[in-house]
């Protein structure tokens, strides 16, 4: 210790520098899209960070070689339909070598890490004319750790090859481990070619290979027609490690079985191989210890008989829909009305129930949503910003003059915050509209006097006066108050015009003699005013 502090002190007061480490941070992933990238860098680090549902897009199988941390998350109907274009060699019993396709959520995998990973509903289903094996997670892997990962999955060869298998996890495998995993197959093997002896394996972690089983548990249905030579196992179909592997150590162990298995082998020299853990290991090269078979049937035949889950000819299905809760997939289970037969599928992604209730926001302060799960009272929260404020109406302030502005306020309804101010136009002089008279002809005689009545329209007019004229003061007087005098006979027009010049309005004057009683009056009247 001593010495290594006297190294860095000396490092340091040479200037020497030390290179960074560099630490690669897993990619994120949380769409098929995402997964789809792992392509483009297939020695990455990845994790995935939510549930995926493939879909009903067919997904074509990808090579992988880093690190895949599923994160307990899951990847549910996953649908495969074809090899991918990555081979490599697999071999036989005989150690015979192929060049072979595969098939899987990757095609090959290499010195890869795979954990915590979930496959629901995988369905692997593929017809070729290649040799081929295929598996949940990949067709093939070499060198690679598998922990703690779950397969749910359906698989189905159909071939016209040789060398082939089907798995529920890795189909063909060399040196890889599997530790705490979980399995859940059913296989099919549909060897459709009478003229060549194929070499089959089925088995429900990988069906042929050599690797290290540890504290699994596998439930398998296995289906097979074979013509050809039948390696079938609930754990692994065949081990065989190549000469050149000077590794001896393989185990299965602390591994629990429940395996059925149905196949025919038609071949002029029948072996017909199928156990619950390994089906052929006939070098003792796997040690298989502190294993649990809870349950194992063999059902084999000599005779060209197609084995398959459902057992009748023309299955016919009911649907009953199991809907998804918050933790779990829901799912569509089939059940055929003939055997009894029931498969689940269209699986769909966990989901909470939610129920809202909103607070709503004011201008004085913000609202939220509150969202709760009716079933496991997960809630999360929304925001609802301040609200903007609701204007009441324009409130006059101070009224404008004649030449000097008003001013008017407006406010918010709800807090009484002053919203805006503004100024009211002057008014400017209100001008005469309108002048209201009596449009009838008004009849006088010589020296009576009337006074006219009019209205001034509008009311608040700056000037609201009018001036008087008369069109014959001969015949009638009238002076600025509208006082009418008589003169003498005849007609008069009385014209009415506003100060400011804006209206006009007019009264006929019709101006009769006197009768004699009313001369005489007149005329002692006068004649007394002038005796007086």
């Amino acid at each position: 210790m001593k010495k290594l502090i006297a190294l860095l002190i000396v490092c340091t007061m040479l200037g020497m520098t030390f290179p960074e480490i560099e630490t690669q941070q897993p990619v994120e992933i949380s769409t098929r899209e995402a997964l789809q990238k792992i392509a483009e860098n297939p020695s990455g680090s990845y994790v995935l960070t939510a549930d995926i549902d493939m879909g009903d897009a067919p997904w074509t199988p990808i090579p992988f070689s880093g690190r895949l941390n599923g994160g307990g998350h899951t990847i549910g109907n996953l649908t495969v339909t074809e090899t991918g274009a990555d081979r490599t060699e697999t071999y036989d019993g005989n150690r015979k070598k192929y060049d072979t396709a595969f098939a899987g959520l990757f095609s090959v995998v290499r010195d890869a890490e795979i954990a915590d990973l979930r496959l629901l509903n995988a369905k692997i289903s593929v017809d070729t004319d290649q040799d081929c094996f295929i598996g949940a997670i990949a067709g093939y892997a070499s060198d690679t750790v598998i922990t703690n990962c779950t397969v749910s999955m359906r698989g189905k060869l159909t071939l016209s090859s040789v060398n082939a298998g089907t798995a529920g996890m890795i189909g063909f495998c060399e040196d890889c481990t599997f530790d705490g995993c979980a399995v859940d197959a059913e296989l099919i093997f549909a060897d459709v070619n009478t003229e060549v002896l194929c070499e089959e394996f089925l088995g429900g972690v990988f069906s042929c290979g050599y690797g290290t089983v540890s504290n699994c548990n596998v439930v398998m249905r296995g289906y097979a027609d074979v013509y050809g030579y039948a390696h079938n196992g609930g754990v692994i179909g065949m081990f065989k490690v190549p000469r050149d592997v000077k590794k001896k150590n393989f185990s299965v162990n602390d591994t629990t079985v429940d395996a059925e298995i149905r196949f025919f082998e038609v071949t002029p020299s029948r072996r017909a191989y199928c156990k619950p853990i390994i089906g052929e290991d006939n070098v003792k090269a796997c040690h298989l210890a502190r294993n649990k078979e809870l349950h194992f049937v063999r059902e084999d035949s000599r005779k060209a008989e197609p084995k398959r889950p459902e057992s009748c000819v023309s299955p016919t299905y009911s649907q009953t829909v199991t809907e998804p809760t918050c933790d779990d997939w829901g799912y569509t289970t089939f059940t055929c009305g003939e055997c009894g037969y029931t498969d689940r599928d269209n699986y769909t992604l966990p989901a909470h129930s939610y129920e809202a209730k909103t607070v709503p926001a004011t201008c004085l302060q913000a609202g939220k949503t509150v969202y709760t799960c009716k079933n496991c009272g997960d809630t999360y929260e929304e925001p609802i910003p301040v609200a903007e404020h609701i204007p009441g109406e324009w409130i006059v302030e101070k009224a404008p003059g004649i030449t000097e502005e008003g001013e008017e306020t407006q406010y918010c309804i709800v807090c009484g915050t002053l919203l805006d101010r503004r100024p009211i136009p002057a008014r400017g002089p209100v001008l005469v509209q309108n002048i209201l008279i009596d449009d009838t002809v008004l009849e006088l005689h010589p020296g009576e006097t009337y006074v006219l009545e009019l209205t001034v329209e509008p009311y608040d007019a700056t000037d609201s006066t009018v001036r008087f004229e008369s069109s014959d003061p001969n015949v009638v007087l009238v002076d600025g108050a509208g006082y009418l005098s008589a003169i003498s006979t005849g007609t008069a027009t009385i014209t009415i015009t506003s100060t400011d010049g804006n209206a006009k309005a007019s009264r006929s004057v019709l101006v009769t003699a006197n009768t004699p009683e009313k001369e005489e009056e007149s005329f002692s009247f006068c004649s007394w005013l002038r005796c007086g």
